[in-house]
C-alpha cells in the first residue's frame, strides 16, 4: 500500500503547453509535468509562476 504523498512547490516557467501536460523550466532543467498531477498553481500577471505536485513526482522528475 502506497503512502499519501505530499505536494510541493515548484517554482517554474511555462515553456510549452498541451492538452495534457506543461512542459516546465525550473532554472536548471526542462520537464514535461502532467495537468492530472498538478494540485494547484500559482499565476501572475497570467503566466504559471509556480505549481504544486505530488513530492514523488518531483522526485523523479530530478526537481528535487
Amino acid at each position: 500500500m502506497a503512502s499519501k504523498s505530499t505536494d510541493i512547490e515548484i517554482a517554474c516557467n511555462v515553456l510549452r503547453e498541451t492538452a495534457k501536460a506543461y512542459l516546465i523550466h525550473d532554472g536548471k532543467q526542462e520537464v514535461w509535468i502532467p495537468k492530472s498531477q498538478i494540485s494547484d498553481e500559482c499565476v501572475d500577471k497570467n503566466r504559471i509562476i509556480s505549481i504544486f505536485i505530488p513530492e514523488w513526482l518531483a522526485n523523479e522528475k530530478g526537481l528535487i
